[in-house]
């Protein structure tokens, strides 16, 4: 039997052990939101700065200001899968814009021209649909390096899928915005920025447990079960 003090003594490190434990958690919790950002070295030449779809206005300032400083000589915005509410919509006349019109038209307004924007064909909203529609086109033809641009808490998720779908011979750039809002440091005090954390960790999970095994280099997505 367990004498008094060796009880007392046990429970004194089981409460050490438990604050240390505590402790560094709550270390992890904080960088959380650091954990989320990446920023790859700018190239001083690339052959395009795409333009990831999502929010618009912190994505389009940064990528006309790395147009302006003349790192590509193109500017790639790709189009969204039209929901069946904007099809129906559509069937009675009705076309509301659409999110690629809404970034030309502020690409242009930035000061970049529309012969030197690209619009891709239409893809589902996955990460994943996107960079493979970015990947078909880079591929096809045979472009060697891309400027991507997105927003910070995005920005490590879009750089897996993109390395993973772009393969070795493309070299990746990931932007994270300086105009986004998001706040790396203290993102548990901003309700939206939370709610992106957790997102972003439940989707990058997604990606490492299953979705990384369905891309393929250059576009190329393997069907579920294959």
């Amino acid at each position: 039997m367990s004498t008094p003090r060796s009880a007392r003594r046990g429970l004194r490190l089981a409460v050490v052990v438990g604050a240390l434990l505590g402790l560094v958690g709550f270390a992890i919790l904080l960088e959380a939101g650091h954990g989320l950002v990446v920023a790859d070295p700018l190239p001083s030449h690339a052959d395009a700065i795409v333009v990831l779809a999502g929010s618009i206005p912190d994505r389009v300032l940064e990528a006309a200001d790395l147009y302006r400083a003349g790192l590509a000589p193109r500017v790639v915005v790709t189009r969204e899968r039209l929901r069946r509410g904007e099809l129906l919509l559509r069937a009675h006349g009705v076309r509301l814009p659409q999110n690629d019109d809404l970034t030309i038209s502020a690409l242009e307004a930035l000061g970049v021209p529309r012969a030197a924007i690209v619009r891709l064909g239409r893809r589902d909203g996955s990460t994943a649909r996107e960079a493979r529609t970015i990947a078909q086109w880079a591929c096809a033809h045979r472009l060697r390096s891309l400027i991507v641009v997105t927003s910070r808490s995005h920005s490590r998720r879009a750089r897996l899928i993109l390395r993973r779908a772009l393969g070795p011979t493309i070299a990746l750039s990931v932007r994270p915005t300086p105009y986004d809002s998001f706040t790396a440091s203290r993102w548990w005090r901003v309700r939206s920025d939370a709610k992106l954390v957790l997102r972003e960790y439940q989707q990058l999970a997604h990606f490492w447990l299953r979705e990384r095994w369905l891309i393929e280099p250059c576009g190329g997505l393997r069907r579920r079960g294959a």
